[in-house]
């Protein structure tokens, strides 16, 4: 692109302006350091300048919207683009502030690179319809009433960031700041490839770790040669005659591993790999944050494994691999031999733009040692608050990743800026010692559940985005009643590790059940959805929370199933959490006679506590009628379809072959399709969704005609 004087003139940017910025750019890769280039104003002014001061970069990535002529990678596909380089970065933050993306693919920009964040007017952007914030609603209409206090905090870190450069439509080009070097930043690798001491090192525990065949579990900041050093490692090993195998999350997860190794190594899937069983000496695994939980351990049992990790959740779920992961490895192979990098390889260790994403999204937030005496206080705790003390917000945020081993950048912009969120805190001596983060559902003050998408999400037809206890309890659960109620559900709460198994947990759980009987957490249910453990679900049921649902799939990082729980505070709701009980204890009743329960799943039914079973012939007749002529789900509702077709025949009379089938298929445990394939071929039916529009063609055989009720 080139313009004439005049033209650049006009958009307040000179000849002169763009040649003070190469050169300030050359001397910025002498540093080795990158730089925040904040471009504030309309949308397309702020396209027009960030590809004015990119033209000479090639190597330039833009996320989100630009013009209809430059290659851009949408917010929602910013995973693809890990494992890169460039030296120019484009986050387009009117396409919405993803705090994901911007955490993730900022670790993309090479030493000497800018990061050029395009966003509205610095003044009018917490009131920006921000596309991410639709993530934190139910409806997208519901985003355009919300003033993000996320962006005003963020604004005012930036503000306070003397590095980052502002540059606000209709003022001068930003003056830029002088940099000082004594010698140019540099790449320096020793005989070895290594960069720095810590490589040294790490790269010997990896090499003996292979000789010795004990695992090596490799965790890093990114920027921190991580997967270089593997590359390093796997050419010495080949050398030394060991066969290496190579796995990740994707293959141009394994780009900077390949180009540092010769001959370089092909790389194989994770699944594919304990399908073939290929023979190895040593199996690489990087990225290994990003690879569900129990898929590592499976490697662990086969292969002698180095596992190397991003840490802070950038590429993956990195508390998962922390909190989940480690402790069973640890169990398995005790001769785990753990090593950490945090000194930069790529670029110079006075880098102000990694210190500053840590602040932004409180990457950096540690849960601080609470006082071991003097008295406990618990109180509600606002946005308000949080954002107006930084300290409190870091303490805060610090004890909630500690909570779940999921925790992304999002949860700091969902603490912040998710209506119907409430945070109890407990203080001692001021500093948080446990926390409760609880959002409201169902029947809410601010944004209830109508009617009509009440019947839809029974249905199937709607998934509103929230409302977790409602929907998963009226269409996966198949109470019809569940959304008519209110719930706060207990999205995560956590104890300070110095202070756990003192009770703390259990004095806070009733604080919440006597708030919930007053005005300040108005409500029918508390609730809880989690993977359930042993220790997790003793801990609920001791607090008098009823299990009313278990999910019947695991979650791929922890291995769990989901189990979902009920404390009634309203008389409405004391009244009908019985009977939803008793059609729950029916359910299990159901699953416990399957010949395909699991020892796992059989331990859970049997630590549930359970009313006597007692089902409600109507509603099971609802969930029959509406799974057959709507979309209700099959795996959700087997056991209310299974004793409704023992109890009822057929309007219209099934051959004995249909009948088979309609059996088959309300098994539980069963594989629609390779039902289908065991049974007969006359069907014809090719996959899952044939095979269950099928079932619901013979389960409408029952009724008359579709109705409405």
């Amino acid at each position: 692109m080139r313009l004439t004087d005049m033209e650049l003139t006009g958009m307040a940017l000179t000849t002169q302006n763009l040649a003070d910025w190469q050169h300030w750019r050359q001397l910025l890769r002498l540093c080795g350091e990158r730089r925040l280039f904040v471009l504030a104003g309309e949308h397309e002014w702020a396209i027009t300048h960030a590809k004015l001061l990119t033209q000479s970069q090639p190597d330039t990535l833009w996320l989100g919207q630009a013009d209809s002529v430059t290659p851009t990678t949408p917010l929602s596909k910013f995973k693809t683009r890990l494992g890169q380089e460039v030296g120019a970065l484009v986050f387009n933050a009117f396409s919405g502030l993803h705090p994901d993306a911007l955490g993730a693919v900022a670790g993309t920009v090479k030493a000497g690179g800018i990061l050029i964040l395009l966003c509205p007017p610095l003044a009018h952007w917490p009131a920006y319809p921000d596309p991410d914030l639709v993530r934190y609603v139910a409806e997208p209409e519901q985003a355009q009433d919300l003033h993000s206090g996320f962006l005003s905090r963020f604004i005012r870190l930036l503000a306070q960031d003397t590095q980052v450069l502002h540059w606000a439509q209709n003022t001068a080009f930003p003056i830029l700041p002088r940099l000082h070097y004594t010698i140019p930043w540099q790449v320096r690798p020793d005989a070895q490839g290594c960069l720095n001491n810590q490589q040294r090192h790490a790269l010997a525990v990896i090499l003996s770790g292979a000789r010795r065949q004990e695992p090596v579990v490799l965790t890093a900041d990114r920027g921190r040669g991580k997967s270089s050093l593997l590359g390093l490692a796997a050419a010495r090993l080949i050398k030394a005659g060991l066969k290496v195998l190579l796995t990740a999350p994707s293959p141009q997860a394994v780009t900077q591993v390949q180009a540092h190794c010769i001959p370089p190594l092909s790389f194989l899937a994770p699944d594919a790999l304990l399908i073939a069983r290929p023979a190895a000496d040593v199996l690489l695994i990087d990225e290994a944050a990003a690879i569900p939980v129990a898929l590592l351990l499976n490697l662990a049992r086969h292969y002698c494994c180095v596992f190397a990790s991003t840490e802070h959740g950038y590429e993956g779920t990195g508390l998962g691999f922390q909190l989940k992961f480690q402790p069973q490895l640890l169990q398995m192979h005790p001769q785990t031999r753990k090593v950490h990098l945090d000194l930069p390889a790529r670029w110079s260790t006075t880098d102000p733009l990694e210190p500053l994403l840590y602040q932004l999204l409180a990457l950096n937030a540690i849960a601080v040692l609470p006082a071991t005496q003097g008295a406990l206080q618990i109180r509600w705790v606002t946005q308000t608050e949080l954002l107006q003390n930084e300290v409190l917000l870091n303490q805060v945020f610090g004890l909630l990743t500690l909570a779940h081993y999921q925790t992304s950048p999002s949860d700091l912009r969902q603490l912040l800026d998710a209506p119907e969120l409430k945070l109890a805190v407990m203080f001692r001596q001021e500093i948080p010692l446990a926390v409760a983060l609880l959002i409201a559902e169902g029947q809410t003050q601010r944004y209830p559940l109508t009617d009509e998408l009440s019947l839809a999400i029974w249905r199937g037809q709607r998934r509103p985005r929230g409302h977790l206890l409602a929907q998963s309890l009226a269409f996966h659960g198949g109470l019809i009643e569940a959304c008519q109620f209110r719930y706060h559900r207990i999205m995560r709460i956590v104890v300070h590790p110095s202070c756990q198994h003192s009770g703390l947990g259990r004095q806070l759980i009733a604080w919440l059940q006597e708030q919930s009987q007053q005005a300040a957490l108005n409500g029918d249910f508390l609730g809880a959805s989690f993977g359930a453990s042993p220790e997790l679900l003793a801990f609920w049921q001791a607090n008098h929370f009823c299990p009313v649902r278990v999910g019947q799939s695991r979650d791929t990082v922890s291995g769990l199933q989901a189990v979902m729980l009920l404390w009634p505070s309203s008389v409405a709701a004391k009244k009908i959490l019985p009977h939803w009980q008793g059609q729950f204890s029916a359910n299990v009743h159901g699953y416990r006679q399957t010949a395909a329960l699991s020892h796992e799943q059989a331990a859970l039914y049997q630590a549930l506590r359970l009313l006597p079973a007692r089902h409600n012939p109507e509603l099971d007749r609802q969930i029959a009628h509406d799974f057959a002529f709507y979309h209700r789900d099959l795996i959700s509702d087997w056991a209310a379809l299974a004793r409704f077709i023992a109890s009822n025949a057929p309007l219209t009379p099934l051959s004995s072959t249909q009948l088979q089938l309609l059996n088959a298929l309300l098994t539980h445990g069963c594989e629609p399709s390779m039902v289908a394939k065991q049974i007969t071929k006359e069907w014809q039916l090719s996959g899952h969704k044939a095979v269950i529009a099928h079932c619901r063609r013979l389960l409408q055989t029952f009724f008359i005609v579709p109705s409405e009720t």
